[in-house]
């Protein structure tokens, strides 16, 4: 009887996740740019992989809107356009600020203990002035608030954007003074949670979010739109 191959094996399924993970860590992070065309072949070589496991990640990356696959002519990191910013930030701001107040409510005591870990490390990141510590914290909280709130389907939405999530927490993280700025946003909405206060932890998430938009979009003419959109979309 023949052995299994190296991938069907578990660490063939792990060598698959760092493929999947390194590939969206360098089109998150720019290193691999928007419109930049990825060679299935050269990555395979640059990887020590066969070119089989690169194929299935990079189907991975287009699901998550990371890639875009153009028949006859090969596959390329997708652009983020103003538009696409705009939507996830609109999904966001509609799921994230219901989430948040369902948060303060049902949060579990392990969950407050995290939220003070998170506060120092917020701490820490301005301390030190490290983005990539604010963005490690960042991800923390946010995930925390979708999980404490308990709906699962916007959680299960949240999740399906991440990808471009990150694209724009990293974007957002590097503008000039950022780190000061969403450090304060951040503790604000941890505090409210720690308080919990449904209102305040509402109103902390949506000024993030508008912040993070604002300085994104500061020619986008939808304040009015999000507005609206806010008022009409439905609480957990």
């Amino acid at each position: 009887m023949k052995g299994k191959s190296a991938e069907d094996t578990g660490a063939g399924q792990i060598s698959k996740e760092k493929i999947y993970q390194s590939l969206r860590a360098e089109i998150i992070s720019h290193r691999l740019k928007p419109g930049q065309a990825i060679r299935e072949d050269e990555l395979a070589e640059r990887l020590g992989v066969s070119r089989t496991p690169v194929r299935e990640m990079l189907r991975r990356l287009e699901q998550e809107d990371l890639v875009r696959v153009v028949p006859n002519r090969g596959v390329f990191v997708s652009e983020l356009t103003d538009k696409d910013i705009e939507e996830v930030l609109e999904i966001r701001l509609a799921l994230e600020t219901a989430a948040a107040r369902a948060a303060a409510t049902k949060l579990t005591a392990e969950q407050l203990k995290e939220l003070k870990e998170i506060r120092k490390q917020l701490d820490a990141a301005v301390r030190l002035k490290d983005s990539v510590i604010s963005f490690e914290a960042d991800t923390r909280l946010h995930s925390l608030i979708l999980l404490a709130a308990g709906n699962r389907r916007a959680h299960r939405i949240i999740n399906n954007l991440m990808g471009q999530i990150h694209r724009i927490r990293f974007i957002s993280g590097h503008k000039p003074g950022r780190i000061d700025t969403t450090v304060k946003e951040h503790k604000e909405i941890v505090q409210a949670l720690l308080n919990r206060d449904p209102g305040r932890a509402e109103e902390a998430m949506r000024k993030h979010l508008e912040s993070t938009r604002k300085i994104l979009l500061p020619s986008s003419d939808i304040d009015k739109k999000f507005e609206e959109f806010v008022r009409s979309s439905l609480s957990f």
